[in-house]
């Protein structure tokens, strides 16, 4: 045994072997390589069927769309209420208040015109007549005492405006006569004193200026020179005295002469103004009170020849054929709060009855601010109206209002809605208002597009996927999206023609999609029907 393991150990450190040796080592290679082969195949079978379990279960054609390119219609679907385009409202014209309905024809009535629809008690205004007759006799005494009164106003007036203007003519006069006489006279006069001063002043100057010479050679005295001196001295301040004069008379004399004349002649002129106004006033008065008898004669006057015509307001009749509604068409049998039935009260303007003109019907409804941008009076609307199975309606946008509003906002105070209106074709359907309608406008029609249905298009922040399917694999890729409507959606880039994209992925697959870009690591909800069909 030793010599046979030394053989062993020195042959394999040769790298020979002998032939005994190598047919004791088959059986054991045999049995290695069926055990690995057995292994590769159990990790096979392992790896099949984690592929298995990672492909998703139970595809079929269901639940698969084709990529093809198609026509896509773009619309936009609302639901909305029917209403007449004309309409016939039927108020209460009787000014009285707590008048009560007598009797009514019943609603939904169809009638002819003049027929007799309402009728109101009428006995409070037969009571309110007898008053206005006692009222308009009390008008017509009045009228001539204040017609009397206005002629004796009008010659007192006459003779006050005279004596005002007087006044006015002799302020002018003594105006006239202080700036064109008076003052200019004493002006003149100041003038010719100074005038005096200064030539008498220039004599006795020359005559000093002459005798100093005379006075160094002995022939003029000193006390000659001093005289001459003080003379000049004296006519200097004359001169100055008169300048001053002057200055004082312009400055200050004709200034408050002047301002006193004019103040004169303004407050005659005010003064007569004034009085014209007392005259125009005392006259205005009389005559007002002439002709303010005479119109409360008339408004008594007319106020009685109105209450015997909404006698005949009490009845009201059909204006036109139709069918009656009661209140102002939205508000069914009721009007602020007041039922419509026989016994009850009415008051001034209440909208009573309404006849609509159902031979031309419109659908009002409310588009998102979002949608707003789509659409443009014109654009064709295919209506169905749940009361009326069977049967499509068409019509276009008349009216889409320019400013978003909130009317809705209490229970979405985000919410902002601009109103649109709908016209129907003419078309002889028995519709009624207040019916409500299913909208859808057509927007557009696209041809030759790459369209998915939406439900194949799932957001993930500002991206979005959809879910490739090949033969053996399914997974999400990114696409862009272009316009849509409320089952189909454009794509512009990420599938091609003949492509199979998931209708239902399952949770497994939704997994795969990455995380939105505004927040990372989170699961977004997929993208809903109509924000997908957003362009």
């Amino acid at each position: 045994m030793s010599d046979t393991l030394a053989t062993l150990v020195g042959t394999r450190g040769t790298g020979l072997t002998t032939a005994p040796a190598v047919r004791r080592r088959r059986p054991v290679l045999t049995v290695a390589l069926v055990v690995a082969g057995l292994a590769i195949l159990g990790g096979l079978g392992q790896a099949a069927g984690l592929w298995k379990k990672l492909l998703p279960a139970g595809l079929d054609k269901t639940m698969v769309h084709t990529v093809a390119r198609t026509t896509l219609s773009v619309t936009l679907k609302e639901n909305g209420e029917l209403k007449p385009v004309h309409s016939i409202e039927l108020k209460c014209e009787v000014q009285a208040q707590g008048v009560k309905i007598e009797w009514v024809v019943d609603e939904s009535t169809r009638v002819n015109k003049g027929d007799l629809l309402m009728r109101l008690a009428s006995d409070e205004i037969k009571d309110k007549v007898e008053q206005e007759e006692l009222e308009l006799r009390k008008m017509e005494a009045g009228v001539g005492e204040a017609q009397e009164n206005l002629t004796i106003t009008g010659s007192e007036n006459a003779s006050k405006l005279k004596q005002v203007e007087v006044n006015l003519e002799v302020a002018e006069l003594d105006l006239n006569r202080y700036m064109k006489g008076d003052y200019e006279k004493a002006r003149t006069a100041a003038n010719i004193e100074i005038k005096r001063a200064e030539m008498e002043l220039a004599r006795k100057q020359e005559e000093l200026d002459k005798s100093i010479p005379l006075q160094v050679k002995g022939f003029v005295t000193q006390s000659k020179i001093r005289e001459l001196q003080d003379e000049v001295e004296r006519l200097k301040m004359a001169r100055d005295k008169s300048h001053l004069e002057l200055h004082i008379l312009k400055e200050y004399e004709h200034t408050k002469n002047q301002k006193q004349k004019v103040t004169a002649v303004a407050q005659a002129r005010e003064e007569l103004q004034r009085e014209k106004q007392r005259s125009a006033s005392r006259e205005t008065q009389a005559k007002v009170r002439v002709d303010d008898l005479k119109e409360q004669a008339q408004i008594r006057q007319k106020r009685l020849q109105r209450m015997k015509e909404q006698l005949a307001k009490c009845e009201l009749v059909a204006p036109a054929d139709g069918i009656v509604q009661y209140g102002g068409g939205g508000d069914g049998r009721y009007w602020g709060g007041n039922r419509v039935a026989p016994g009850e009260q009415v008051y001034p303007g209440q909208t009573l009855l309404t006849i609509p003109d159902t031979s031309q019907m419109m659908v009002t409804t409310r588009i998102h601010e979002a949608d707003r941008h789509k659409l443009s009076d014109g654009l064709p609307c295919v209506v169905r109206v749940p009361a009326v199975p069977n049967r499509t309606f068409t019509g276009k946008v008349t009216k889409i209002a320019q400013f978003a509003d909130s009317e809705r906002s209490w229970w979405n105070p985000t919410l902002k809605e601009h109103a649109a209106e709908i016209r129907l074709d003419d078309n002889d359907a028995p519709l009624s208002p207040g019916e409500t309608a299913e909208i859808e406008i057509m927007i557009e029609e696209v041809p030759d597009v790459l369209a998915v249905p939406v439900q194949c298009v799932f957001a993930r922040g500002s991206k979005h996927f959809a879910f490739l399917h090949a033969a053996l694999s399914t997974k999400p890729v990114e696409v862009q999206t272009g316009r849509g409507s409320t089952t189909m959606i454009e794509i512009t880039a990420g599938l091609k023609a003949g492509d199979q994209v998931v209708l239902a992925p399952d949770e497994r697959l939704l997994a795969m999609l990455p995380a939105p870009n505004a927040s990372p690591g989170k699961p977004a909800a997929p993208a809903t029907q109509s924000a997908a069909a957003r362009p």
